[in-house]
């Protein structure tokens, strides 16, 4: 038994047991720990009577993890002491760790009544009223434990959440605002109105008060992490990730402000250096989803889709009640070569089962068929992003007798995209500082006709409140749209005859609402640089190009493009995303290029740049060649309005399929292949006539203008038809 084991006593012992205890004591922080429990069992002996000895040997039975015995010595000290008040505070703690909490509340309020002037009882006994559901007793404990320790943060932190449950947000602002005024200098004080503030969607002033606190209060962990924490919410990344490190310098072993850091490192584009911290805490912590979860999404962006596949597996198995963890893995498959449509359905379908859900928004009482409907907008990418490009459009051409558009996310304010969605839509609601719950509640409050998801399982995406029913009839469309979503609540999913050919219906747990051109409307920016001259009449040879994500540059795309290469005398490629600033993923990338026989002085790789900079890049490329299994979306809109033909080969699954539809909607299937062979003859056919390249490339962006791809008054008509066609429908059920 743990409790039999003793090491050897030192020789020579003295006489005196308080100057053993000291020598226990010392040799405990020292890290000795059987050592020390063998003198704190020598002392017990020799004063029996005395409450120190088993007081002792409890905490350190505590800090060991080792709660029954730690316990059972609490215990022992209070029949020698019922008035020992560390006894009774760690007693109480070890019983509300283990769920008994009407005994550790009893504990906590003994202490009280035998020390009132204690904090850390009045603390201990409002957590344990929290868990009980009485609210308001907690915080009278909580705000008598502040009389006594105002300045301790932790302790104002929990006393203003307690406030918040028993009073509300509002109320307890106005009595940190009011404190405030009498004490302006007190980070316990600053911090928890930083946190209300941010509940309200104030973040600004949130960040505001909790970088005075941090200047006041250096060495405190609690605001700097909450610092970091609102900095990412706020897209403030580089900021953040400063704020991160010194959180972390605090508290070196906290393994959440690790992975956060790791997390947004992902956001800037540092993917290799992301990798390399999550590996490490890998490495110390073994498999946690949360680190994993984000270890999948650098290893993907990294162009390593196996092995993000692999690792999303590890953790679905680490926590498979997660939705996050399915979540991670049905992000990382579709980038995966050979994974068909039922497969990656499958596995949305585990994804949607694993999802929180709440009582659903109740049916619709007026069921009009012709009547104006309310039409809710769900995405965090209402701006400057694919969602913006790709939608605007059709919603600024639904007619506004018909359609009423709500939007449910962020906002943007000064983002030219953001603001035509704000200018079309009747209102705005977000969910700074909301939980699930209430977020779900709110949206359900707008009484709104239909949703459509604009933002999936990305980044930040909120299909999981979708699980919830925010509305009668629930749409996906863009944002993360790489194939079905597997949700139930799921009603329709907006696609074209393109995306989802006759017979792919089964693929898909929705009904397809299939648009009569392409599934989107693309709006050319306005900065776009004029078509450049094919560049290969200057240079005598081809520069073939991919701007797209390095997430979709499988083992397979390389293979097809340097076999390509190998078959055009003097041709390049050039490739530019995020990931080509980081030298160590240019050496990979080459390598794995030279494996296939083309050298280094064929590539060309470019990081990423501002918008307008990307698009002039396609200056320099004659032809692009789209990765697979996961094709360009927006990317080859650009491409397209910049005057670059795109060769593609589309597969089962909706995320291969995007390019074969805008090429097709503008009038090139030729450009479509049916096969890696057809795929390569397409690429090397074109290559070869140069005066063909050229006559395209002039008229291209002409065409495209003219076609359904960019035609919004058209896209938003029929826009208009599918989601009248999903209400009606509705009214006829």
């Amino acid at each position: 038994m743990l409790d039999s084991v003793t090491a050897d006593l030192p020789p020579n012992l003295g006489d005196d047991p308080t100057d053993l205890m000291n020598q226990a004591l010392d040799i405990d922080r020292a890290g000795q720990a059987d050592a020390a429990r063998a003198l704190y069992r020598e002392v017990g002996r020799r004063l029996p009577h005395w409450d120190e000895a088993p007081l002792r040997l409890a905490e350190s039975f505590r800090r060991a993890g080792l709660p029954h015995l730690a316990m059972a010595s609490y215990a022992e000290a209070l029949e020698l002491n019922p008035r020992r008040c560390e006894a009774l505070l760690g007693l109480g703690a070890l019983a509300l760790v283990g769920g008994d909490v009407a005994r550790a509340q009893g504990l906590f309020l003994r202490c009280c009544g035998i020390a009132p002037d204690l904090a850390e009882a009045w603390d201990a006994l409002g957590s344990a009223l929290l868990l009980t559901g009485d609210v308001r007793a907690a915080e009278s404990a909580y705000a008598e434990a502040t009389r006594l320790m105002p300045d301790d943060i932790a302790m104002g932190l929990r006393r203003s959440d307690a406030a918040r449950l028993a009073d509300g947000t509002t109320p307890e602002r106005e009595r940190l605002e009011a404190a405030l005024a009498h004490d302006p200098a007190n980070p316990a004080l600053l911090t928890p109105l930083a946190v209300l503030l941010e509940r309200e969607g104030r973040r600004a002033e949130a960040i505001d008060y909790l970088a005075l606190a941090v200047a006041l209060c250096p060495e405190a962990p609690a605001p700097q992490s909450l610092l970091a924490q609102y900095l990412v919410h706020a897209n403030r990344m580089r900021e953040a990730l400063a704020a991160l490190d010194r959180a972390i310098e605090l508290a070196p072993d906290d393994l959440s402000l690790r992975n956060n850091r790791a997390a947004t490192l992902i956001r800037l584009h540092r993917f290799a250096g992301a990798r390399d911290a999550l590996l490490a805490l890998v490495a110390e912590h073994g498999d946690k989803a949360g680190v994993l979860n984000n270890l999948s999404n650098a290893l993907v962006s990294l162009g390593l889709q196996d092995e993000g596949a692999a690792i999303a597996v590890r953790a679905v198995a680490a926590e498979p009640g997660s939705d996050l963890a399915w979540r991670t893995l049905c992000n990382a498959l579709p980038y995966c070569e050979g994974i068909g449509g039922r497969e990656l359905l499958s596995a949305t379908r585990r994804a949607s089962a694993a999802m929180t859900r709440y009582p659903a928004a109740p049916p619709p009482t007026d069921l009009d068929p012709t009547r104006k409907l309310r039409i809710g907008l769900l995405s965090p990418a209402l701006k400057t992003h694919p969602v913006g490009w790709l939608t605007v459009a059709g919603f600024e051409n639904l007619d506004p007798a018909a359609f009423e558009i709500h939007c449910l996310g962020a906002e943007y304010g000064t983002d030219p995209i953001y603001r035509r969605f704000r200018l079309l839509a009747k209102s705005w609601t977000g969910f700074d500082g909301l939980n699930q719950a209430e977020v779900v509640a709110r949206c359900q409050s707008l009484d709104l006709d239909i949703v459509i998801d604009l933002g999936g399982n990305g980044d930040q995406g909120m299909l999981g409140l979708c699980a919830s029913r925010l509305a009668p009839v629930q749409m996906k469309w863009v944002g993360s749209q790489n194939h079905s979503t597997g949700l139930a609540e799921m009603d329709w999913f907006i696609t074209d005859r393109w995306e989802t050919p006759e017979g792919f219906d089964t693929f898909y747990s929705e009904r397809l609402c299939r648009l009569p051109d392409g599934y989107v409307c693309y709006s050319p920016p306005p900065y776009a640089p004029d078509v450049a001259p094919l560049p290969a009449l200057v240079r005598g040879a081809i520069t073939f190009g991919c701007f797209n994500n390095m997430a979709k540059i499988t083992a397979g795309t390389i293979a097809a493009w340097a076999g390509i290469l190998r078959a055009v005398p003097g041709s390049r490629l050039a490739v530019m995303c995020h990931q080509m600033a980081d030298a160590g993923t240019r050496d990979h990338l080459a390598a794995r290029f030279t494996a296939h026989g083309v050298g280094a002085e064929q590539l060309t790789m470019w990081g990423g740049a501002p918008h307008r900079d990307l698009l002039a890049r396609y200056g320099d490329i004659d032809i692009v060649l789209d990765p697979f299994p996961y094709t360009g979306g927006l990317t080859t809109c650009e491409a397209l309005w910049m005057g670059v033909p795109v060769v593609t080969m589309p597969g089962e699954i909706f995320a291969s399929r995007h390019s074969a539809s805008h090429l097709t909607n503008i009038g090139l299937p030729d450009w479509v292949a049916a096969d890696p062979d057809d795929y390569h003859r397409i690429a090397v056919t074109r290559a070869a006539d140069l005066a063909a390249l050229a006559a395209m490339r002039a008229g291209l962006r002409a065409r495209m203008r003219t076609s359904p791809l960019c035609d919004g008054p058209r896209f938003g008509r029929n826009l208009g038809a599918a989601l009248r066609m999903a209400w009606q429908d509705l009214c006829r059920r």
